[in-house]
């Protein structure tokens, strides 16, 4: 079963050798847990798809009623929902591209020739999100995969000894033993060395092995000519 937040709670401190949390309250670990699973997110988005139907004519679509959306990764269209069978290959727009309007999302199909999107036209989106941790922010259900939690529980603790670190810097009486005791900890779990792969090295990995990319364009919204197509000259 997916962590809870209290049981991410639970790990943390006792990797940290704090299980009554005379060290780091649980809102300190909370805040941890909070940075390392965003940088999760930024390496790994949740990914999921939904069903669109156009209240108007154009290539500009609000996507304001996609709960959560960070980025667009594919678009079907046209797309039937109710076909009996999915058409493949599939309808992929020449090009598309996400832009934000006041911080509203907006699709932009920009593909130089072809119809354009009609009143009650349905599009398929595929798009990424953030990660979630059950009652973290109040959220719902744990998102991040089984297998990812352990690194998880590194990341949050290296934060967490970071966090200490400075604080001790700036108020302990112990701070020339303690401070960097917790500096070096948190760099251990959080870049490892050469015997342990740190959080956020295996976050640089699970970038290199997720689903989402980086490129904002997935397909060029531009026909190539003669002279750009891949083999020199179009046949």
């Amino acid at each position: 079963m997916p962590l809870t937040l209290a049981q991410y709670e639970t790990q943390i401190s006792a990797l940290l050798m704090d299980p009554t949390n005379a060290v780091f309250s649980t809102a300190v670990i909370d805040a941890a847990v909070r940075q390392a699973l965003g940088d999760y997110t930024q390496a790994n988005p949740l990914t999921t798809e939904t069903v669109i139907a156009l209240p108007g004519v154009g290539r500009e679509i609000a996507l304001n009623g996609v709960s959560g959306l960070i980025q667009v990764t594919d678009v079907w269209w046209p797309y039937d929902s109710s076909a009996a069978s999915e058409t493949w290959p599939r309808n992929d727009p020449l090009g598309f591209r996400l832009w934000w309007d006041d911080g509203a999302p907006v699709l932009f199909l920009n593909s130089r020739e072809g119809a354009q999107p009609q009143q009650n036209d349905e599009i398929r989106v595929f798009y990424a999100k953030a990660h979630t941790i059950q009652d973290l922010d109040r959220a719902a259900a744990t998102t991040p995969l089984p297998a990812h939690e352990y690194m998880l529980v590194r990341g949050a603790a290296g934060l967490a000894c970071i966090g200490r670190a400075a604080d001790l810097n700036e108020t302990s009486s112990n701070m020339a033993v303690s401070t960097p005791n917790y500096a070096a900890l948190g760099k251990l779990f959080l870049f490892g060395d050469e015997f342990d792969l740190g959080f956020y090295p295996w976050l640089a990995l699970l970038r290199t092995q997720g689903q989402v990319r980086g490129d904002a364009f997935p397909r060029a919204g531009w026909k190539l000519d003669k002279y750009d197509a891949l083999t020199g000259w179009a046949s």
